[in-house]
């Protein structure tokens, strides 16, 4: 992205022959467009995630060596571990990626289990049946 953006700042500069500041400042100012951008979108994505799985209300999620079950109060489903193509590990979530056959991600937090032992049994699973990204 900062190369998407920086080349062509930079080439603009250059062809237009603009002075010494100018050609610090195009860079610097599309740079930080792209910036604004990208939070903005992402925050918007975000919303519009929010209020497509808001309506479930509440779910809770069980893993096992199959893949996972989604339970929620007014939705259940199963994902098969072969859909994703691997999991991220953060302090607070196991994140999961979708893989060919699924272009979704899903969140598994942390503070959903019991003891830490049980965190130790899901990144087992996931270890036993995904790539870590």
């Amino acid at each position: 992205m900062l190369l998407a953006v920086g080349v062509p700042a930079m080439l603009f500069v250059l062809v237009a022959g603009l002075g010494p500041l100018a050609s610090v400042l195009v860079p610097v100012l599309s740079l930080g467009v792209m910036v604004v951008v990208l939070v903005v979108g992402m925050r918007a994505q975000a919303r519009q995630m929010f209020s497509i799985v808001e309506p479930y209300g509440e779910c809770r999620m069980v893993a096992d060596e199959r893949g996972a079950v989604s339970t929620g109060e007014r939705a259940s489903f199963t994902t098969e571990w072969s859909v994703y193509s691997g999991y991220l590990e953060t302090s607070r979530l196991f994140v999961l990626f979708g893989g060919e056959r699924s272009a979704g991600v899903g969140v598994l937090p942390k503070r959903g289990a019991q003891d830490p032992a049980d965190v130790e049994r899901l990144r087992g699973i996931l270890g036993r049946n995904l790539k870590p990204l």
